[in-house]
């Protein structure tokens, strides 16, 4: 059941009454609207709520994760117009309160300096941003992102990961709702059915009692492997109950932190941290070919195919020894996100060693797709450096 694109309701809270304080609080450029999330009936004082930092601009609000002493990470639509990605929020139109914090006792004297987003990100897509702070923010308890290796293999388990963040306490629709002035939690499963897997974004399914809503957006999703507190990413959106519709299936999503590297290195140079390459969380990238169009994928193995196609049945082939050889085949479903011409989502994912693979999807002849069709695409994967 493809859920991941069905949605974009966001978790920005915007002009919302606190018990002691008003905040106001959506994205300088975001549409009052486009709601986004907090928990309901949440865990108060959950245990990592240090890494989690409640946010605010001059007219909206959201939640951030405390990355590095300097850097937060929140989610795009917070600090952009979704509408032109390119105008992003001023740094100065940004406060930060100390993490883990109860808001009523102030935000921290700490500033914004910058602002790194994506200006390509659109819809569901890279919804993620990095702020850089004038000093350090306090001393984060997240050991490192994980690799999306490691989010893919989490994602197949259907493994529990835990969310923090400041937003409503209550359902959207009910007027008596408030914002949450402290951090509170909320543990759910990844959705190993879900349409994203683990590549590019990720997927929770939520119980329809407690869950996220508007105010959350941004706020860190982590999970406890041994001794690491390791990060998965930004908070994007949802739908369902609580905060939603209670007709509609419970569920969350966000971007895999991880792949963002290139976002990643800037961030990491402006906060005053070693690049990358020179820590032990470091990751090697590959490319995605398809056509003339570029993408990255993310850790030198892992690679995805998306594509909107006339018609639903479709196999992807590789070049073996001079040779084309079938790999697998697929009944595309109809997703309301592909143009009415081409209204079936293809998706083929696959791991591959370090080297360049050619592959093919073909699409035989069938209804709505009379004389065939397809294309190919090469995976690369560079050798890890070192």
């Amino acid at each position: 059941m493809a859920r991941f694109p069905r949605s974009t309701h966001r978790r920005i809270a915007a002009g919302l009454l606190s018990p002691l304080v008003i905040v106001i609080l959506l994205a300088p450029f975001a549409h009052a609207s486009a709601l986004t999330p907090r928990v309901i009936n949440g865990v108060a004082s959950p245990p990592y709520a240090a890494a989690s930092v409640a946010i605010e601009t001059s007219d909206s609000y959201c939640t951030a994760g405390l990355w590095k002493p300097r850097i937060l990470v929140t989610a795009a639509h917070c600090v952009t117009n979704e509408d032109q990605p390119a105008l992003v929020s001023a740094p100065s139109d940004l406060i930060v309160y100390p993490p883990g914090a109860d808001r009523n006792a102030g935000p921290s004297p700490i500033t914004v300096t910058a602002v790194i987003v994506d200006p390509q990100w659109s819809g569901d897509k890279n919804d993620i941003a990095f702020l850089i702070l004038s000093a350090p923010l306090g001393a984060p308890i997240l050991t490192r992102m994980a690799t999306q290796d490691e989010v893919i293999a989490l994602t197949k388990s259907g493994a529990l990961i835990s969310y923090v963040g400041y937003g409503l306490t209550g359902p959207s629709a009910d007027e008596n709702s408030t914002v949450s002035d402290v951090p509170l939690g909320v543990t759910e499963r990844l959705d190993a059915e879900g349409d994203s897997g683990g590549i590019g974004t990720f997927e929770t399914v939520g119980d329809g009692t407690s869950g996220t809503c508007q105010g959350d957006s941004g706020g860190p999703w982590m999970i406890q492997v041994g001794a690491e507190l390791l990060y998965i990413g930004p908070l994007s959106g949802g739908g369902g109950a609580p905060c939603d519709d209670p007709d509609g299936f419970a569920w969350e999503y966000g971007a895999v932190a991880s792949r963002h590297v290139s976002l990643i290195d800037r961030a990491l140079a402006a906060g005053g941290e070693p690049a990358a390459g020179d820590s032990p969380a470091s990751v090697r990238t590959c490319t995605k070919v398809s056509g003339q169009e570029t993408a990255e994928c993310v850790l030198g193995t892992s690679w995805t195919y998306d594509r909107c196609w006339e018609a639903p049945k479709a196999s992807l082939q590789k070049f073996i020894e001079g040779s084309w050889q079938p790999v697998s085949t697929m009944m595309a479903k109809r997703n309301p996100d592909c143009a009415k011409r081409y209204p079936y989502n293809v998706v083929f994912r696959g791991n591959e060693a370090t080297g360049t693979v050619r592959f093919r999807v073909v699409l035989p002849k069938q209804k709505g797709l009379r004389g065939g069709g397809g294309e190919q695409f090469t995976v690369t994967h560079p050798a890890p450096a070192g």
